[in-house]
């Protein structure tokens, strides 16, 4: 079952399609979802390009609202890790 996707907030919604594409590219690869819920939050003054935290079958995936802009950046692995956590 793929998980619902829910947005507190972003920034021209460029977070938002990112975590879908993440979605989608789990979905297609066939491996099972671990959370039934994603939370989407970013924002100025993080520490990271993103954190994340895990309770109650939701995924909290908080942003640095810049990386959008090309300040920091996410490694393929990063991103593999990330997906695996979906």
């Amino acid at each position: 079952m793929t998980p619902a996707l829910r947005v507190d907030s972003d920034f021209e919604g460029y977070f938002e399609r990112l975590v879908d594409g993440w979605i989608m590219r789990k979905r297609d690869a066939g491996e099972p979802f671990k959370h039934g819920q994603i939370l989407v939050t970013a924002g100025p003054y993080r520490p990271s390009a993103v954190t994340y935290e895990s309770w109650s079958g939701t995924l909290h995936l908080d942003f640095y609202s810049a990386l959008r802009a090309g300040f920091g950046s996410l490694s393929e692995r990063d991103v593999e890790e990330l997906v695996a956590l979906l």
